[in-house]
């Protein structure tokens, strides 16, 4: 029975230890927990922080996990690194290249507001989501650069999931014009057009700084480190209004995470002003009034209760 603990923890899945930034051209913004900091190369992020690149980047970010799993950024794109590898891609263009192929590594799985995408195996994938620089703000699509993955189309609670499988050298967009995925043999000319030029190239892993003896915590800035600051409605008004999952999970629920930044009057005037779009956050700044008899005085009796109390006597 003392070998149960060790053989649960050979079968548990394994252990992300989160993103390295490991090339930059400059330094990206970046949202831990509340607080907005500048990254360059070596940060090493924190679970669910967020990953802005500047539109007018012409270069890369790349970042790469502890199992050799790397994600390149392009210019204007925005991601959540969230747990277990999983990424939310709010917009913009992401190339992923899955080789651990180890039973308990952990899966790269990128998942925008419309579509999830694993991969499969060692693979190498390009996704855009919500580009202009590709038809707009409508397109979804994922290129197989090798390997393969499985598509899941995320509609309404209440619609089934649609499942895709593609392999190398597939091409499957998703539009609000489709209702499913459209997966063709041949790359959009448009695609390759808008990508940006250092993704045809395959991702190579680079060095990673050795790790120190014991465990360090990220070196997210605190908001009292130089350059940072809390963040502002407008730092995170495209994560709030978005469909992405990330946005009500309970792991990762923005009400919960920015909810503190409503003492900031700025902050809580405007999102009090965008709550239309903001059901979510209605009940923190409409909370319901508390029943009066729950504030002290005698609750109100119904009929019902009246006639279950007769009943009960003998």
């Amino acid at each position: 029975m003392r070998l149960l603990p060790l053989c649960l923890l050979a079968l548990a899945p394994y252990a992300h230890a989160g993103w390295t930034i490991v090339q930059t051209g400059a330094p990206v913004t970046t949202i831990h927990e509340s607080t907005v900091y500048r990254a360059g190369s070596g940060q090493r992020l924190a679970p669910d922080d967020i990953v802005e690149t500047p539109p007018d980047s012409n270069g890369i970010v790349q970042m790469q996990d502890e199992t050799g799993n790397v994600l390149a950024m392009g210019s204007d794109t925005r991601v959540l690194l969230a747990r277990d590898g999983h990424v939310a891609l709010l917009r913009g263009w992401l190339k992923v290249q899955h080789v651990c192929a180890a039973a308990n590594c952990a899966v790269p799985v990128v998942e925008t507001e419309r579509m999830r995408v694993t991969p499969a195996d060692p693979s190498a994938l390009v996704i855009a989501a919500s580009t202009p620089a590709y038809a707009g703000d409508d397109a979804h699509a994922v290129f197989c650069e090798s390997g393969s993955a499985q598509l899941v189309t995320l509609g309404k609670p209440h619609d089934k999931p649609a499942q895709t499988a593609i392999s190398t050298h597939q091409f499957a967009r998703l539009s609000k014009t489709n209702a499913r995925v459209i997966v063709s043999a041949r790359l959009d000319p448009a695609f390759v057009a808008a990508m940006p030029l250092a993704f045809r190239d395959a991702l190579r892993p680079l060095p990673l700084r050795p790790e120190p003896a014991a465990p360090a915590a990220p070196r997210p800035a605190s908001p009292s480190a130089a350059g940072s600051r809390p963040v502002t409605y407008a730092d995170v008004s495209d994560w709030l209004g978005s469909a992405l999952a990330v946005r009500t999970d309970p792991a990762t629920r923005f009400t919960q995470r920015f909810g503190a930044r409503l003492s900031d009057p700025a902050f809580r005037r405007d999102i009090r002003q965008h709550l239309h779009d903001l059901p979510d956050w209605r009940p923190l700044l409409q909370p319901h009034p508390r029943p009066a008899w729950r504030a002290g005085t005698a609750a109100p009796v119904s009929a019902y209760s009246s006639y279950s109390s007769a009943r009960a006597r003998p």
